[in-house]
């Protein structure tokens, strides 16, 4: 039996090609991997390929959709791992807010552990320096788990001052709207407080208290989570974890808590936390109505963890599925999931193997996350021109202050980018693909060193492209960079800063 990728790992340089895919598509009888998953193929759980590799080619056609990982268990079983280039299964990735869903499960064992008494508690007995309000002082943990805290958390759009959710001194500034329970609105501060809470309430960090009481009884090692400014470890986002631990988490659940025989979360946690306590919508910010639970979304079918751009953590109990999704595109999956991985999956038990369907989806998620490099067309005269030189540029948000580009041949150049008293030096692929680099540095969201992937084009004579992405975030950066003379107009969309002009140094 083969299973690609599985028997072996390239150690990470400095400089490399996007690694092969770690699919399990065309697998042709039960495994278990290298970290425990069974893994199997479509077919043996009642899975169609064909529908599975209609999906692929519609993601592939669109140039991945945004798309960064999907991955697919049904009876307990990987049967389908995809990733987008430049992503494979070692990457960290940012789960945003479906972190609350992880922390919401931390709840549960802290109640099993007696470390919290109940959801009645009020943060008041934990924290009495941050309610300064007679209101706030009737807030109940049950209350930070369903969003209805009554704080007017969307008041800092209309200020000139925005609040970080991420600091518990927010909670003396953000005023009431509503009594507590009242009304729902999704306010970040609120998982915050509550990992605050369990740090005080079990003495450990909530890091430590994950590792401890859900990470190691997962085999889960390798995870980063970012802290606010007093070392709280940020209760609603800037969590990391790989895409298969993300699928082991919904396994987790799919199974009411069970992990290898140990009730690692209680099951009536479990089906308490991801039964409706509410119902949101429809309105301005939910055009369609869905239920809420505690810290979990639950539609129609199912429930899910969800995080801002498309991180997604599905359960489907009447289908005995998981699917586990890291993208930056909030609604790329759901086109896919009715008509291609639920469709797919309605089979009531297995199919008839489908060699040929598997073999083409085998080779279809090789393409996606090692594809093929383009041709590379010649150069404008403008690269020879601009090659090598420094552009300095005029004060910015952005805190860059100058580039040079080389341009040294047809497959990639070097970018270098001075940003205050750091230097980065990163390749640009010219030939569709990126190019990683470890920075060395912490970038974006996590506190941790960051590597980076970038690939560039000439979208005309004088206008040079580059895709910038730091690796685990859920944001491209496009730099459009239009040359004349001894000038550069840089814009960059996702900052919206535009028009920066600099001039030629040495």
């Amino acid at each position: 039996m083969k299973v690609r990728g599985l028997s072996s790992m390239l150690l990470l340089v400095l400089l490399y090609y996007p690694i092969p895919c770690f699919s399990c598509g065309q697998a042709s009888s039960s495994s278990i991997s290298d970290d425990n998953w069974k893994i199997s193929t479509p077919e043996k759980q009642g899975v169609d390929s064909r529908k599975l590799l209609e999906m692929f080619q519609d993601i592939k056609a669109k140039g991945g959709s945004n798309l960064h990982s999907i991955l697919i268990v049904i009876n307990g079983y990987l049967i389908t791992e995809s990733y987008i280039a430049p992503y494979h299964k070692e990457i960290l990735h940012n789960v945003k807010s479906a972190t609350k869903s992880i922390l919401s499960a931390l709840v549960g064992i802290a109640l099993r552990e007696k470390y919290v008494r109940s959801l009645d508690q009020k943060i008041s007995e934990f924290y009495p320096e941050y309610v300064n309000d007679p209101q706030k002082k009737e807030i109940t943990l049950r209350q930070l788990l369903t969003m209805t805290a009554g704080l007017a958390w969307s008041y800092n759009q209309e200020t000139a001052s925005p609040v970080s959710p991420n600091d518990l001194e927010t909670w003396k500034v953000v005023p009431m709207r509503d009594a507590p329970g009242d009304k729902f609105e999704y306010n970040t501060m609120l998982p915050h407080m509550m990992s605050a809470v369990l740090t005080m309430a079990s003495g450990k960090s909530t890091k430590e208290f994950a590792d401890s009481f859900l990470f190691k009884p997962l085999g889960i090692s390798e995870v980063q989570w970012s802290k606010d400014k007093d070392g709280i470890y940020i209760g609603g986002s800037e969590l990391f974890l790989k895409s298969r631990d993300m699928a082991k988490f919904g396994l987790l659940y799919l199974n009411k808590g069970v992990w290898n025989g140990q009730q690692v979360v209680p099951r009536e946690w479990v089906e308490e936390s991801t039964s409706p306590k509410l119902k949101i919508g429809p309105d301005l910010n939910y055009p369609t109505t869905i239920k809420y639970g505690y810290w979990w979304w639950i539609p129609p079918q199912g429930y899910q963890a969800r995080g801002y751009n498309g991180q997604y953590i599905i359960i489907r109990p009447d289908l005995n599925m998981v699917v586990a999704v890291t993208s930056e595109n909030q609604g790329a999956i759901f086109q896919y999931l009715d008509p291609y991985v639920f469709q797919a999956a309605s089979s009531k038990g297995p199919l008839p193997p489908n060699p040929q369907a598997a073999r083409a989806l085998d080779r279809l998620l090789d393409e996606l996350e090692r594809p093929l490099a383009q041709a590379v067309g010649p150069m404008p005269g403008m690269a020879t021109k601009v090659s090598g030189k420094k552009y300095a540029l005029e004060p910015n948000k952005l805190g860059m202050q100058a580039f040079v580009l080389s341009f040294k041949n047809g497959r990639e150049c070097m970018m270098q980018v001075t940003l205050g008293k750091q230097t980065l030096d990163f390749p640009v692929g010219l030939d569709g693909n990126f190019r990683i680099v470890d920075t060395g540095m912490s970038m974006g969201n996590n506190s941790e060193q960051s590597r980076v992937a970038a690939k560039g084009s000439w979208v005309d004579d004088k206008t040079f492209v580059v895709k910038f992405h730091i690796l685990g975030d859920v944001v491209t950066s496009t730099f459009s960079m239009m040359f004349t003379d001894d000038k550069v107009s840089l814009s960059f969309g996702a900052i919206s800063l535009t028009m920066i002009i600099g001039k030629t140094g040495k």
